[in-house]
C-alpha cells in the first residue's frame, strides 16, 4: 500500500509539471501575439474578392436602456491604419493577462520542487530508518541464537550430567526460543496492522486486571535489576470492548521501555483510573527521559532517539509505534510527557464503549447504579 501511494504521487507531480510544461508554452505563444499586435498594420487596397473588415468582425449589440452600445467595434476599414489607441489597450491587457500566466506557473513550478524534495527527503529519512531497523533487528536476533546455538552444542556434546544443570540448560533454550519467537511476531504484527490486515477481537474486559496482569511478568526483572514496581488500580473501572491480548502488548512495550530507559533507579509506577467516562493508563519511570525535541517522533515507526544513552540502547523501534497503533484501533489516544534527567510518563486513554462499570469487589454494576454510589 506505501508503494502504491508512492508511485501515485509520483504521477501527480509528473502530470503537474507537464501541466506547467503546457502554461508555458500558452504563455511563450500569448507573448508573441502581444507583439504581432503592437505592430499596426501596413495600409493597401482591399484585394479582389476581400471584404472590409467591419464586415469580417461582427460583434453582437448590448441594449441598455434607450442606447444600444456595441460590445466590441472596430475602426479600421480598408485602406486605413489602426488607431494607436486601440492597439495599445489590447497590448496592455494580453500583457496583464501574460504576466498573470507567468506567476502561475512560476508558482506551479516552485510547488512541484517544494513537493518533490519533501517527498525525496522524507524517503531517503524512512530508508535511512529502515536500514538501522534491519541492523538493530539482526543484533537482536543474534543474541538469543547464539545463546540456543551455545547451550544446544554443549548439550550435544555430552559435557553436562547433572540434571540439575540440564534442567536448567533446556529452560535457558526454552526461554530464549520464545523470546527470538515473539521478536518475529511482533515484526509480523507490526506489519499487519501497518497494512490494515490485523483483525482485532473485541470483548468486555476488566482493564485494571489486563494492566496488573502485563505488570506481574516485568516485577521479576525490576527487582532483579534493584528497583521497583507499584501498581495501583482506582476502582469501579468502566467495563470496555478491547483486544486484550493487543492491549496487554501496548501496555508491555511501555513497561519494557520505562525498565529498559531507566538508568540506575528503576522506579516504575503503573496506575489505572477512570478518566472521562473511558479508562487512563499511566506508566510513568525515572529514567533518562526525552529530549523535547524528539517528543513528537518517538511514536514513527523505526524511530530511535539518537542521543545519549537512548542511542546505545539497542532495540527495534517498533515498541511505541505499536502501541500507537493498538491504541488508535481502540479509538484512543497515546501521550508523552518526559523531562531529561527526570523520567517519562506515557498515558493511554481509551473511551468507553459499554455500559457496564467494575466495582471495588470486583462485581460489574450498571452506570446508573455507579452514579448513585
Amino acid at each position: 500500500m506505501g508503494d502504491f501511494w508512492r508511485h501515485r504521487t509520483f504521477f501527480v507531480q509528473c502530470v503537474l509539471a507537464g501541466i506547467s510544461v503546457c502554461l508555458l508554452g500558452l504563455e511563450l505563444w500569448t507573448l508573441r501575439q502581444m507583439e504581432a499586435a503592437q505592430r499596426p498594420a501596413a495600409p493597401g487596397p482591399l484585394a479582389a474578392g476581400s471584404l472590409p473588415i467591419e464586415k469580417v468582425f461582427s460583434f453582437p449589440e448590448v441594449t441598455c436602456g434607450p442606447k444600444t452600445t456595441p460590445v466590441f467595434t472596430v475602426s479600421q476599414t480598408a485602406g486605413q491604419t489602426p488607431r494607436p489607441g486601440n492597439v495599445t489597450l489590447l497590448a496592455r491587457e494580453q500583457f496583464q493577462y501574460g504576466l498573470g500566466l507567468t506567476a502561475c506557473v512560476f508558482c506551479g513550478l516552485m510547488l512541484g520542487v517544494a513537493f518533490s524534495y519533501r517527498t525525496v527527503l522524507r524517503e531517503t529519512r524512512l530508508a535511512q530508518l529502515k536500514s538501522s531497523f534491519v541492523s538493530n533487528v539482526s543484533h537482536e536476533m543474534k543474541t538469543p541464537l547464539a545463546t540456543i546455538q551455545m547451550f544446544a552444542e554443549t548439550l550435544e556434546a555430552g559435557r553436562v550430567q547433572d540434571q540439575r544443570k540440564l534442567a536448567e540448560y533446556y529452560q535457558v533454550i526454552h526461554k530464549e526460543s520464545r523470546r527470538l519467537g515473539q521478536m518475529i511476531e511482533d515484526v509480523l504484527d507490526f506489519a499487519r496492522m501497518e497494512n490494515r490486515t490485523h483483525r482485532f477481537q473485541f470483548a468486555p474486559a476488566d482493564i485494571g486486571d489486563l494492566v496488573e496482569d502485563a505488570a506481574a511478568m516485568f516485577e521479576q526483572q525490576v527487582e532483579m535489576a534493584g528497583g521497583r514496581m507499584e501498581v495501583t488500580v482506582q476502582r469501579p473501572l468502566p467495563s470496555l470492548a478491547v483486544d486484550s491480548k493487543a492491549l496487554s502488548q501496548a501496555v508491555q512495550n511501555l513497561l519494557g521501555n520505562a525498565l529498559k530507559y531507566s538508568a540506575a533507579v528503576k522506579d516504575i509506577r503503573v496506575s489505572v483510573v477512570p478518566r472521562n467516562s473511558g479508562v487512563a493508563i499511566e506508566v510513568s519511570d525515572r529514567g533518562i527521559g526525552i529530549p523535547e525535541a524528539e517528543q513528537g517522533r518517538i511514536f514513527d515507526k523505526f524511530y530511535r532517539v539518537e542521543t545519549g544513552l537512548a542511542h546505545d540502547t539497542k532495540g527495534a523501534g517498533l515498541g511505541l509505534a505499536m502501541a500507537r497503533h493498538i491504541v488508535k484501533a481502540h479509538a484512543g489516544d497515546i501521550t508523552v510527557e518526559s523531562r531529561l534527567g527526570e523520567g517519562s510518563r506515557f498515558t493511554i486513554f481509551l473511551p468507553r464503549r459499554g455500559s457496564s462499570w467494575w466495582s471495588a469487589d470486583g462485581q460489574r454494576i450498571t452506570e446508573a447504579a455507579y452514579r448513585r454510589g
